[in-house]
């Protein structure tokens, strides 16, 4: 139920699409429901086995006939073509929900005419965010204990879904992440940059902002590639130890720190976060777009852990993607479309207060947050446009269905973060403890560690 209440609390009134898509899916059946058992006990029989038919019949007809009716879409030839005749008969001209418009292109029944990106661009012109039969069979199933509920989070699944995302092959991911091999977001000096200079300008932020010295210990919990404990250990020379449960990903860190002459400073271990041992200690912890992957109802559990590794006078930041307060039918169903293609078990993907919520909750202080959202779209863009350098190579060995996939999921993203339906917070904790020496934040120079402030001089 812990995504019940978040898809409440993500509302800013009881109109907003998550809170209304509670009320359809869950509360109306469920009030449909005690209404039957008080007519049966009533003993109106007939009545309360008719009701839910009668319900169902009129539900039915008002979703095809009222809210799927027709809306025309003059335009729309301009952007698709369609392969499968069915499609056409059912969709030709007129509006399709955007859901139903992946799934058209993921089965390869339409194709679009030029760049998917700038198709996207115009997706006014012939999409609309109309919730679907087969998105509301998603959203039920993740409702109730099964084997297709994406919240399964005990150790077994959650090293199941790593596997399924992260082992795809390193040569995968290489091709649209480039060179740098760092799936997160970046942080450009300009928007000229190169994607490996905003990467390596993202991971020295980090370590400034985490106040990394020579010699400190930092543990990076979802490392990935390692890229971030290679560059903790390169430019600030600290002892970095990565954890990451996918088995590629740990084998790339290895070797890379091999080659690098980093093996002694850098340390990777392939476990789940829950199996670090909580007698460890380091004085800078980070976990970058990790977080999202814990699962709502074991986030207490996952900051506690942080918690109790980390030093008295030790700091953490956590770089997390996130949603929008009081999202609306667009930003929903690109949520839904993550969830359910991309990231399956990151349900702890929410709005900034949520997190800052929790980490209180944990016991940590809040020193700072900021937005890198756009950074985030631009970041996406570089990795969308090298992906589309390799796209052929990645079809041959990889399939045209996970291709499509991954045209569809980096240009929807890259507008997404771009308009702020999703976005991308750094957040800088640390113990909230009387002792803790708040003034190494009244340091000169410290404050220069942000994006957002303008310098001068």
């Amino acid at each position: 139920m812990e995504k019940v209440s978040l898809a409440w609390a993500m509302c800013n009134n009881v109109f907003d699409p998550p809170g209304v898509l509670v009320s359809v899916l869950l509360l109306a059946p469920i009030s449909t429901a005690v209404l039957c058992l008080a007519l049966l006990a009533k003993g109106q029989a007939t009545l309360a086995l008719a009701l839910p038919v009668l319900l169902a019949g009129a539900t039915w007809v008002w979703f095809q006939f009222v809210y799927m009716a027709h809306e025309p879409a003059s335009k729309q030839e301009e952007y698709i073509e369609f392969k499968d005749l069915n499609a056409a008969k059912t969709w030709q001209g007129r509006r399709i929900p955007i859901s139903t418009l992946c799934e058209l292109y993921l089965e390869d029944q339409i194709v679009f005419k030029g760049d998917v990106l700038e198709a996207l661009r115009n997706r006014h012109e012939f999409v609309n965010y109309k919730l679907t039969l087969s998105v509301a069979r998603f959203l039920i199933l993740q409702i109730f204990p099964n084997h297709e509920n994406s919240s399964q989070k005990d150790l077994s699944s959650t090293k199941n879904e790593i596997v399924k995302h992260y082992d795809r092959g390193n040569d995968w991911f290489a091709s649209f992440l480039g060179p740098s091999m760092v799936y997160t977001s970046a942080v450009f000096h300009g928007v000229q940059q190169t994607l490996e200079i905003a990467q390596d300008n993202k991971m020295s932020l980090i370590c400034d902002k985490l106040q990394l010295k020579e010699g400190e210990t930092l543990l990076d919990i979802g490392c990935g590639w390692g890229s971030l404990t290679r560059h903790a250990a390169k430019h600030y020379n600290a002892k970095a130890v990565g954890v990451t449960l996918s088995v590629e990903g740990a084998k790339f860190c290895i070797e890379a720190a091999k080659q690098q002459k980093l093996d002694k400073k850098v340390e990777v271990m392939c476990m789940d976060y829950r199996e670090i041992g909580t007698e460890c200690k380091f004085e800078k912890i980070s976990s970058i777009e990790m977080a999202e992957h814990v699962g709502l109802k074991n986030f207490q559990l996952y900051l506690g852990n942080i918690r109790r590794m980390l030093t008295d006078d030790g700091m953490f930041l956590m770089q997390v993607a996130g949603l929008r307060q009081g999202s609306d039918w667009e930003d929903v169903a690109w949520g839904l479309f993550m969830s359910r293609y991309i990231f399956p078990g990151a349900d702890a993907s929410t709005p900034l207060n949520w997190y800052i919520e929790q980490l209180e909750r944990a016991g940590f202080e809040v020193h700072s947050v900021e937005t890198i959202g756009r950074h985030y779209s631009h970041t996406i863009h570089r990795w969308y446009d090298n992906f589309q350098k390799n796209r052929k190579e990645m079809e041959a060995k990889y399939g045209g269905y996970l291709c499509r996939l991954w045209d569809f999921f980096l240009a929807w993203s890259v507008i997404a973060a771009g308009q702020g339906s999703a976005s991308c917070y750094q957040i800088l904790a640390h113990k909230n403890t009387k002792s803790f020496p708040r003034d190494i934040f009244c340091e000169e120079g410290i404050a220069k560690t942000s994006v957002g402030v303008s310098r001068k001089g």
